[in-house]
């Protein structure tokens, strides 16, 4: 059965940035039962999407307005997938299984509902009431057994994640917002978005049904004479920004919680399976804080050392080590400055002893002719 006009299939060929969640909405060509390779070749489409450049200056935008470092009220972590991810599952569509997408820019996003979902369920097993052998108590109500939290934990969870209405009480929905995490393009050094492989949205999966008889309860018990059913899907690949606002002290503690909840227990569908799981990179995290602070002007009237701050204070130990050793014509060509002239390096090494004192210090023990020992003989060599 042909589902699109033909008109449409010629554009298919040449999709790169096309809306991913309309392709998986409305991109299935044909439909005939059994035939799993029409359905390939779509998932290779959508996963053949990349991040348009219209996209990258929403996120900009976006990052602009929320970083914490120009924001007392903003929370932000930056994470990124272990692995895969699955999540809007039951969208369907044409692939009968999808992904949560941007509405306007097709590319993956996480719902502020889930995410704080799935930080108060956490949490409530942290503010739990437990027995003396360490197991969770639980009540009845409405039917449903509910985790019995600590008396005096009740109200750090209703500001953090509101309260449900009863009879004698409308509800709320807590102190703080919970934003949609967008998912982070990634961008070379002169602001171009990265097209390879490990860079786009979106990647072809399989996950195997080894008991379909079981699970649709044809059979009462699962059997391993049963024929395994391997399922084609889209899962999401890459890293997310997520944003908390509300007053600083709570959104801080919000972004504890949510750290933890993403390392531990992750977001999205088959957990158990291993998906949805994420890991802190203090790397990206400094990429992400160092995107930001190209849109924010320079005051050198309060910070004479504004400008060269700006780009020292995001390195993480690696990038410091090879900017003070073998690439230090690259960071004084960066910053505008001779490397010969000695004020402009007292400068420069003035920053990074300001910024990374302990760090650098650490680096007196260092290997023989390492970058390391280069790098902490040029910063003693200019130490005040």
């Amino acid at each position: 059965m042909q589902l699109m006009r033909n008109q449409l299939r010629q554009v298919f060929s040449r999709v790169n940035d096309a809306h991913a969640g309309l392709l998986m909405q409305r991109g299935l060509t044909d439909w005939e039962e059994n035939e799993k390779s029409i359905k390939a070749r779509l998932i290779d489409t959508v996963a053949n999407v990349t991040a348009s450049d219209l996209y990258v200056l929403a996120f900009d935008r976006w990052l602009d307005a929320t970083h914490e470092d120009g924001n007392e009220a903003f929370a932000t972590v930056t994470a990124k997938i272990d692995g895969r991810l699955l999540t809007g599952l039951a969208l369907g569509g044409t692939l009968e299984t999808a992904a949560t997408t941007h509405h306007t820019y097709g590319m993956p996003m996480l719902a502020g509902s889930s995410i704080k979902g799935a930080v108060r369920s956490y949490t409530e097993h942290l503010f739990a009431e437990r027995d003396e052998n360490g197991e969770l108590q639980f009540e009845k109500s409405d039917n449903v057994n509910k985790l019995v939290i600590q008396e005096q934990k009740q109200g750090i969870l209703d500001i953090l994640f509101g309260t449900d209405a009863e009879d004698d009480h409308q509800g709320d929905a807590g102190y703080l917002i919970w934003h949609d995490a967008w998912w982070i393009p990634m961008v070379s050094d002169q602001g171009s978005v990265l097209t390879g492989n490990d860079y786009k949205p979106f990647v072809g999966d399989v996950v195997t049904v080894h008991h379909p008889k079981y699970y649709s309860r044809e059979l009462d018990a699962a059997l391993d004479m049963e024929n395994p059913v391997p399922n084609q899907q889209i899962a999401i690949q890459g890293s997310f920004y997520f944003v908390i606002q509300g007053e600083q002290k709570w959104v801080h503690f919000a972004r504890e919680l949510l750290k933890e909840t993403l390392a531990n227990t992750g977001l999205g569908a088959k957990g158990a399976s291993g998906y949805g799981y994420f890991t802190l990179d203090d790397t990206l995290n400094n990429e992400i804080a160092k995107r930001y602070s190209k849109g924010v002007p320079v005051d050198t009237t309060a910070d004479p050392l504004g400008a060269i701050r700006q780009v020292i204070k995001y390195l993480d130990e690696s990038q410091l080590i090879e900017s003070l050793s073998k690439g230090k014509n690259a960071l004084f060509k960066d910053l505008g400055l001779d490397k010969d002239n000695d004020d402009d390096v007292q400068k420069v090494v003035q920053v990074v002893i300001e910024e990374f004192s302990e760090l650098v210090d650490g680096w007196s023990d260092a290997q023989k002719k390492s970058n390391t020992e280069k790098a902490y003989k040029f910063v003693q060599k200019y130490r005040s």
